[in-house]
């Protein structure tokens, strides 16, 4: 008995260890996402993260719940964006995926787009794109709530220098 006891607690051990551990290292998602998902073309896809017209900006909260309390915490961002011509929302999560991990990985330079808000250094960015009411809901999650301020950041100064002008600010 004190040995099933024994071997019971060794196994239990093990598998909260290897539930605890960390996910792949960044690069190596990265590269696993070059290798898979990507063709041998970045330049197509430099272009058409650079013609991206953006309508909104924000935060994705998760609720926490506390011990008398509950607060909201930064778990993402949400980027609404113009279709683009011909891409489906698949398309384009497989373009913005592969931009990510080109740039991670070196073979795009990291100044290409301003504020490039699909990537983070040493960090990897999950990148979800769903069709909304006939545009694309693009959601940037990373690992942390400080690199999702970091995401939110960027988003928002890339935001401004790819959002679509509104009705009242055309001439």
């Amino acid at each position: 008995m004190k040995d099933y006891i024994s071997a019971f607690g060794t196994l239990c051990v093990f598998s909260m260890a290897s539930a605890c551990a960390p996910g792949p290292l960044p690069a190596a998602r990265a590269a696993g996402i070059e290798q898979k998902q990507c063709d041998t073309s970045s330049t197509e896809q430099e272009a058409l993260v650079r013609s991206t017209k953006v309508l909104s900006v924000a935060p994705l909260y998760s609720h926490i719940m506390n011990v008398g309390s509950a607060y909201e915490r930064v778990d993402g961002v949400k980027l609404v964006v113009r279709p683009l011509p011909g891409v489906s929302a698949e398309r384009m999560t497989r373009i913005l995926q592969c931009h990510s991990a080109r740039i991670l990985l070196g073979q795009v330079q990291r100044e290409a787009i301003h504020s490039d808000p699909y990537w983070l250094p040493d960090r990897w960015v999950n990148i979800e794109v769903s069709s909304e009411n006939g545009n694309f809901a693009v959601a940037l999650r990373a690992d942390s709530v400080h690199d999702n301020l970091q995401v939110l950041s960027h988003a928002n100064e890339y935001a401004n220098n790819h959002m679509v002008a509104s009705e009242s600010e055309l001439p």
